[in-house]
């Protein structure tokens, strides 16, 4: 009977031992501001407020803070992960792991096929060049050929090629008209005093596999097409895929990451100033810098490729020539803000992508010292963290929202902010994203 008293009086006091040293780690130790292991920002611990206190939200806070800031998190992290590899191996005959592709909330890509009777839209090449220096060349007439293609690898929806992990990508007319059909709605709801813009940045599947695996019901081009030809006229198409397509010989897409590079968000900005009537920055006029290469993205983290491990990305940058504030708001009740500096040379490793505007957050203001008179907000995905530093050099104002955590009206942020410019963007498979699509359903409404 003693013995057994005493076996749970010593478990009793090791969990009490326990519960204090990981509430004194989390009061000494420095909080984190991101996860490597699931590229994003981390939680802050709330500023304290009656409000909150008394509806609750102040608690939730703490307990995202809290959640984010233990201990040890990134180790046990990845521990859990070796654990469910060993587990669940799920190995193809080459030991690589074969996973579901998901889309940027998790669901899975949808793989429905669009009707043979659509037809190609008509597009002008809008540049091309070898010379990252001299962005806007006279026009060639046929895109750079693709490197012949000796080393594919063809896994469940994931296909490496020449050592580059591209997404498969499958599109549904019924959602790309549903999805241009949204914009037409908040473009009449803006009102003809402001000027509505649509960007659909093709993913690297389009510009650098064989045909194959982008005609018919897998080409970009077409679902591009499709969108373009639901929406209002007098909402300006950002026609960046030909200024991507005319520069795909230079390094515009990671290989081991589904975004966008600096540079080719870069071609996707001279895109959207040939459309505002801007004249585009030139990459020589920014200062130029560059991150260490050991930059391992999403597909090499869902794929495990040791293809991709061997031949991981650099990531660069361009920073804007205007002066600026940038500020911060991460949680939809907009209660944590802090200040951020854009193109962030300090954020390095498997975080790099988030270098250039931090991560997908509910808002990001930026104030310049132009006295243009325009302000843009931009409604956006991920591809939009590299394309917005870019639009520092020529808005008085720049608000970016990411409708997946933004929960407020945005025509009451367009209205007291007197902005005259709107630019929605995305990246293909963000035009049928439903978590995206509701979140932007909600702030249109």
């Amino acid at each position: 009977m003693k013995t057994r008293q005493s076996n749970q009086s010593a478990l009793v006091v090791t969990f009490l031992v326990a519960l204090l040293v990981i509430g004194v780690l989390h009061l000494i130790a420095p909080e984190q501001d991101l996860s490597e292991d699931e590229a994003r920002t981390l939680a802050r611990f709330p500023t304290l407020s009656y409000n909150d206190a008394r509806t609750g939200k102040q608690a939730a806070n703490i307990e995202k803070w809290y959640n984010d800031q233990f201990p040890f998190r990134e180790a046990f992290i990845r521990a859990g992960k070796n654990w469910r590899n060993i587990a669940y191996p799920n190995l193809n005959a080459d030991g690589m792991a074969i996973y579901p592709m998901p889309d940027e909330e998790g669901s899975l890509v949808p793989q429905e096929t669009l009707p043979a009777e659509v037809t190609d839209p008509v597009t002008t090449p809008a540049g091309e060049g070898t010379e990252r220096t001299d962005p806007l060349p006279t026009q060639a007439d046929e895109p750079p050929p693709l490197e012949p293609a000796e080393d594919v690898v063809s896994m469940k929806t994931l296909l490496i090629v020449n050592k580059r992990a591209m997404e498969y990508y499958y599109g549904n007319e019924q959602r790309l008209q549903a999805y241009g059909k949204r914009l037409n709605q908040l473009h009449e709801k803006l009102g003809s005093s402001r000027q509505l813009y649509s960007l659909i940045a093709p993913t690297a599947i389009e510009l650098y596999a064989p045909d194959e695996y982008h005609s018919d019901y897998s080409s970009q081009k077409r679902c591009i097409g499709i969108v373009n030809e639901v929406l209002d006229p007098s909402i300006h198409r950002v026609n960046a895929y030909d200024q991507l397509l005319f520069h795909r010989d230079q390094y515009i897409y990671y290989r081991t990451d589904h975004h966008w590079t600096g540079l080719g968000a870069y071609y996707a900005y001279v895109a959207f100033c040939e459309s505002a009537g801007f004249q585009a920055t030139k990459l020589e006029a920014m200062e130029h810098y560059q991150i260490e290469g050991n930059y391992l993205g999403s597909l090499y983290r869902v794929s495990k490729s040791a293809v991709l491990k061997n031949n991981p990305d650099t990531t660069e940058g361009w920073k804007p020539i205007a002066d600026y504030t940038a500020t911060a708001w991460d949680d939809s009740e907009m209660t944590v803000t802090y200040k951020i500096r854009l193109n962030d040379e300090r954020i390095k490793g498997s975080n790099s992508y988030l270098n250039f505007s931090g991560g997908d957050r509910a808002l990001l203001k930026i104030e310049t010292d132009h006295q243009s008179g325009r302000k843009i907000l931009v409604i956006k995905d991920s591809f939009g963290n590299a394309f917005v530093p870019y639009l520092v050099n020529h808005f008085d104002e720049i608000y970016v929202i990411d409708p997946r955590f933004y929960v407020r009206d945005v025509y009451t942020l367009v209205e007291e902010n007197k902005i005259t410019d709107v630019l929605v963007m995305n990246y293909m498979f963000g035009t049928s994203n439903a978590t995206w699509l509701a979140g932007f359903d909600l702030i249109t409404k």
